[in-house]
């Protein structure tokens, strides 16, 4: 039965949805994060809802935020930018010792001497674990409000700005050059680094160890940790060769795309007169593109810690480390003292489970209680009927190619050369898929979002904020996908 001041919270809301593989100990951490008031938030900004998380037993998690949330979140940034032309700089600046203080700990880390703590030792390691991670991403609702609740005030204001000058048929050129990235993203630092070893004629396995101590946890996300080894990168190398790969164009061509977009940007804005609000919010956008970067690294490295000291936790307590991860923050303490929740219980939560957080409290259920959450929710959506679908330009282009849905990480395997890659959202661990992906379409995405940022490193394109894509196009569809006009048309259903 689900409590009727749960049944108040979340009835007749209206949901931005996200997806990821994850699982409620390192996604409760966001959401718990988001509802935290602190002075450095600007008031208003931070969540008055957290996330709302349905987590299934392979490991698929999605997320619904609170539109309500997001505008005002948004709407307070906004106005904060009209009279701040450095508001994200100063923003950005609070957080700077968090983010070192958590990166510190990271590095100093030392995963066999947690077997020598005594329990006392080891639940203070977690609780310091935490809070430093917490600390540090307590930025979270202002990056999220910004990007998720902005894209359409920015696209607005610029198609107005256009049309003054006579060229709003520019429009989405334009959008694309104005929100693409001027700094690189670690995923594409990492690649770049190794593509450096991969051109040199004599490696030397120090070099290559050297490289996967700073880069093993890459694979991470939100359900699993990986330790890749030195045979792993040095497998990535080796593929590269077999395809034939232009290492040297290939590395060229991630170096330059930054400083190629700042190129662009500034060339339009010598050509268009645009007003101080619509340059500032792009100032913005671009900052918090690269701070979202940031915290997605961070959230690899957490994964890869909590894994660690959960795991020993798990083996002292008898009980199977996998299920760590379907407990909340919250509960480790009890846990770990009280083995309360217990074994059993956590398995049911591996099943799938929900759990929603707020200013102050949080609930979860299980079984039948997922049912009735959704039911709560959400209401009774056709979609059968749909021939085509519109949303935003991340990147201009228009294809041809058949529709493949991905739900996770581990369904990327499924994309051949030249497919549509449909999706929620992309994560950085789809980036396989999206090499060969002909164009990619979403449901959700703001300006700063992992589609859009990486469509434009590749010049794929791409169409985001859809909100129904993956619930209208089917596996084996064939569709044009004209970014141009931010419109997909199903030509042929599957």
């Amino acid at each position: 039965m689900i409590p009727s001041s749960i049944k108040k919270r979340l009835s007749g809301r209206e949901w931005y949805h996200q997806r990821f593989d994850g699982a409620p100990m390192y996604l409760f951490a966001v959401g718990d994060a988001e509802v935290q008031p602190e002075s450095r938030k600007p008031a208003g900004t931070e969540a008055r809802l957290g996330r709302v998380s349905y987590f299934s037993t392979d490991g698929k998690g999605d997320w619904y935020l609170d539109m309500q949330d997001i505008r005002r979140g948004s709407a307070v940034l906004i106005g904060l930018a009209k009279r701040q032309p450095s508001l994200s700089s100063t923003l950005m600046r609070k957080w700077v010792k968090d983010e070192q203080n958590f990166e510190s700990f990271f590095w100093k880390f030392e995963p066999r001497a947690i077997k020598s703590l005594t329990d006392a030792e080891l639940l203070k390691l977690f609780q310091k674990y935490y809070r430093l991670f917490h600390l540090r991403i307590t930025s979270s609702a202002i990056i999220d409000h910004f990007a998720l609740g902005t894209d359409e005030h920015i696209a607005a204001m610029l198609r107005q700005e256009l049309g003054k000058f006579g060229k709003e048929s520019n429009f989405t050129s334009a959008f694309s050059i104005a929100t693409a990235p001027t700094r690189q993203s670690f995923v594409n630092e990492a690649e770049m680094q190794l593509l450096c070893l991969a051109m040199k004629s004599r490696l030397s396995k120090m070099e290559l160890k050297t490289y996967q101590q700073k880069y093993f946890w890459i694979k991470n996300n939100y359900f699993v940790a990986r330790v890749l080894s030195v045979n792993h990168f040095k497998g990535e190398i080796r593929r590269w060769k077999k395809a034939g790969v232009d290492l040297r164009a290939k590395y060229n061509q991630l170096k330059q795309t930054p400083a190629r977009n700042a190129k662009h940007k500034a060339n339009l804005f010598k050509q268009y007169r645009f007003s101080p609000l619509l340059k500032t919010l792009l100032k913005i956008s671009d900052d918090f593109t690269w701070w979202q970067d940031e915290r997605k690294r961070s959230t690899y490295l957490n994964i890869h810690l909590g894994t660690i000291i959960l795991g020993e936790m798990a083996k002292r307590t008898g009980v199977d480390p996998e299920l760590t991860r379907w407990l909340l923050p919250a509960e480790v303490e009890s846990f770990f003292i009280n083995h309360k929740p217990t074994g059993v219980e956590l398995r049911r939560r591996s099943l799938g489970c929900v759990f929603c957080v707020w200013q102050g409290g949080y609930y979860i259920a299980t079984g039948s209680g997922v049912v009735k959450m959704r039911q709560v929710m959400f209401g009774k959506k056709t979609l059968d009927q749909v021939r085509d679908l519109r949303g935003l330009t991340a990147s201009v282009g228009r294809v041809v190619g058949t529709v493949k849905i991905i739900n996770s990480a581990r369904e990327v395997g499924k994309i051949q050369q030249g497919d549509i890659l449909v999706a929620v959202m992309t994560r950085p661990d789809y980036i396989a898929g999206i090499k060969k992906a002909a164009a990619i379409v979403t449901n959700e995405g703001g300006v700063t979002c992992h589609a859009a940022i990486v469509s434009r490193e590749l010049g794929v394109p791409c169409i985001i904020g859809t909100k129904i894509a993956t619930e209208v196009l089917k596996d084996g569809d064939l569709v044009e996908v004209n970014a141009n006009h931010g419109v997909v048309t199903v030509l042929k259903k599957a």
